[in-house]
């Protein structure tokens, strides 16, 4: 029965994902009468950006192994288990990723309850710091709907669940309900908002990759900048959290396509999104291959 209803999940990203290229073809005419402007240079940049952004991401969690366990994994192999068990998000669950992390480093002898608390420590401060960025970024036409008030409330709960007590409490309360074994958070307030600085930092050099990636194919305002972050760091998140949607496919798209539509003509926004999946893919599975290396 589980394994019907993985295959439904899915043949329901398929569906979507074949809706959306179909949507492209019906209405080719808009998209080869719009125009583009190819540039491979930036394209190769923004792809650069992309790949380096992932070694910023394996050097945080590298950060956050070593508080959590003493123990200072390579950044070789650190490389290799962070492309290893990255694949797991395309599974439905999101747990795989983070299973898939604690198996491979119990085989370098770190003790699977500390590997266990810096892969979700890596992925909890991870999407404050991602929820943070969009906030400041959002007095563009994103959220403009949002009476700006209510920003700050939002942004002090985000900061709230940085102190080590109430994410202790919070973490632990969630895996509970999900039958596993609690953590114990040994960083100090101060070290979690350093590391969620260094994940801000790390969804802007994102975002900026999205703004080449966006650049390299048409001309556009470079002032749109924090619209654009915020929404792709926005849909990711949303795709990352839709936690029965392998990779956030359909999800991040739908949204991308929704915002970039006040932009560009629909059918152009619906391609874009379609392509910077693509992009992206090809970033982690050139990381994937280059870890085989390893």
């Amino acid at each position: 029965m589980k394994r019907l209803k993985d295959y439904l999940k899915y043949l329901l990203v398929l569906v979507v994902i074949f809706f959306l290229v179909k949507y492209v073809y019906e209405n080719w005419q808009a998209v080869s009468l719009y125009q583009w402007q190819f540039k491979y240079g930036l394209l190769a940049i923004s792809f650069g950006l992309v790949f380096l952004n992932f070694l910023f991401f394996i050097q945080i969690w590298r950060g956050l192994l070593f508080k959590s366990s003493s123990f200072n994994l390579s950044f070789k192999k650190g490389f290799k288990i962070w492309f290893y068990s990255n694949l797991g998000k395309y599974v439905p669950g999101k747990l795989w990723s983070v299973m898939g992390m604690v198996y491979l480093c119990e085989k370098e002898g770190i003790p699977k309850a500390a590997t266990l608390t810096s892969a979700i420590l890596n992925q909890l401060l991870n999407i404050i710091g991602g929820l943070i960025l969009v906030l400041i970024l959002s007095g563009t036409k994103f959220l403009s709907g949002v009476p700006r008030l209510t920003y700050l409330p939002l942004a002090l709960i985000l900061l709230l669940f940085l102190y080590p007590k109430v994410m202790e409490k919070s973490l632990n309360w969630g895996l509970k309900k999900l039958k596993k074994e609690p953590v114990k958070i040994n960083l100090s307030f101060k070290e979690n908002i350093v590391f969620t600085l260094f994940f801000m930092l790390a969804w802007g050099v994102y975002g900026l990759a999205f703004n080449v990636f966006i650049l390299s194919l048409t001309d556009y305002s470079f002032s749109l900048f924090p619209f654009l972050t915020s929404i792709f760091v926005f849909s990711y998140l949303a795709g990352f959290l839709s936690i029965f949607v392998p990779g956030g496919l359909g999800v991040r798209e739908g949204l991308l396509i929704y915002y970039l539509s006040g932009y560009f003509p629909l059918p152009v926004a619906t391609l874009i999104a379609l392509l910077s999946r693509l992009w992206m893919t090809a970033a982690e599975v050139l990381g994937f291959f280059v870890s085989l290396k390893f």
